[in-house]
């Protein structure tokens, strides 16, 4: 047991360069104050860098606006990293450029010839192309035909995509 203890006692002081705060070493470290400090500002940093993505598709609607808890819509929550895109250039090059979100928020009524229908779209290429199964959506478009048109469009890719296996994009 003794020889059991030891072996993990070496291995630890072998990652002890992994475990430091500056030039402070956390093994050697005999100011508590300083570890919490420094371990809870690690931990927001940490927070805030995995925090999930969420792309909000909409040409006039601001996501972070006081007035309406927009985020409601959120499939993924309201602490979430927020792109705010408002046309199909937009999302189609955020794709391609960052892959796929963690979730999107569409609206169907875009300002310019294309609608969020056609944003789907764009989204189901990128997924078949990369065989992925889509992120998580939702729409908060005030227009009911063009909503169920979006959903319509993304449950039976999704459908399609399960029968040929296809991973999700963060496996």
């Amino acid at each position: 047991m003794k020889a059991y203890h030891s072996h993990i006692l070496r291995n630890l002081l072998n990652l002890k360069d992994l475990f430091s705060i500056g030039s402070q070493n956390l093994f050697t470290l005999n100011r508590p104050a300083f570890l919490k400090e420094s371990v809870s500002v690690a931990i927001k940093k940490n927070r805030k860098a995995h925090r999930k993505t969420l792309i909000w598709l909409d040409d006039r609607i601001n996501p972070l606006e006081k007035k309406m808890d927009w985020l409601a819509f959120s499939p993924i929550g309201r602490d979430v990293n927020i792109i705010w895109l408002k046309e199909i250039n937009e999302f189609q090059t955020w794709i391609h450029t960052n892959g796929l979100p963690d979730a999107i928020c569409f609206d169907y009524d875009l300002s310019n010839s294309f609608n969020g229908f056609d944003c789907a779209e764009v989204l189901i290429d990128y997924c078949y192309n990369h065989q992925l199964l889509p992120p998580q959506w939702s729409s908060h478009s005030t227009n009911p035909e063009g909503k169920a048109r979006i959903n319509r469009l993304l449950k039976n890719y999704l459908i399609l995509a399960k029968r040929m296996n296809f991973k999700s994009f963060t496996d």
